[in-house]
This record gives structure tokens, C-alpha cells and sequence, in this order.
């Protein structure tokens, strides 16, 4: 028997419980990879992201989209200019 089928190991244990379950990430590998459209991670077995539902091999024209994490920082820093500036 190997170490990890024994019962005092919880395959789950640490896992997002909105996540892949542990047998699916045995089955299908924990390795991501990070949608060419918008950006939300998907699985490298995937063929289309799960959030725009567009396909992962194919890659947009033009300038690659901005981050959801600019746009917070850029409007954290006009409420604090705006804030401090009246």
C-alpha cells in the first residue's frame, strides 16, 4: 500500500472546495494556464476558458488585455487624489 492511500490522509484537504476535487487534479494534473482573452485561469487540458468560453489556442489581435488588478489600482488612486484633493 502506498503512503498516500492510506485513510489518515485527506486527498481534499487544503483544496478550494470550488476547485477541482483531488482525484480530478490526480487525474488531469494541477498545471495551469492563463486565458489569452481574459485572463482567468483555466486547466493546460482545457480547450476553451471556462469564464468567456473562448478558445485557449487561439490568440487575440492586438495589445494584450489589462489586468483586472490595474483597473483597481487606478481607481483606488483617483478616489484617493479626489479624496485628499477637496
Amino acid at each position: 500500500m502506498a503512503p498516500w492511500d492510506d485513510d489518515e490522509h485527506d486527498l481534499g484537504e487544503g483544496l478550494d472546495p470550488d476547485g477541482p476535487s483531488a482525484e480530478d487534479l490526480d487525474r488531469f494534473g494541477d498545471e495551469m494556464l492563463t486565458c489569452p482573452h481574459c485572463g482567468a485561469n483555466a486547466s493546460d487540458q482545457a480547450q476553451f476558458c471556462p469564464v468567456c468560453a473562448k478558445d485557449l489556442d487561439e490568440r487575440p489581435a492586438g495589445s494584450p488585455p489589462v489586468p483586472m488588478w490595474a483597473w483597481i489600482t487606478l481607481f483606488v488612486a483617483i478616489v484617493l487624489i479626489l479624496f485628499f484633493a477637496f
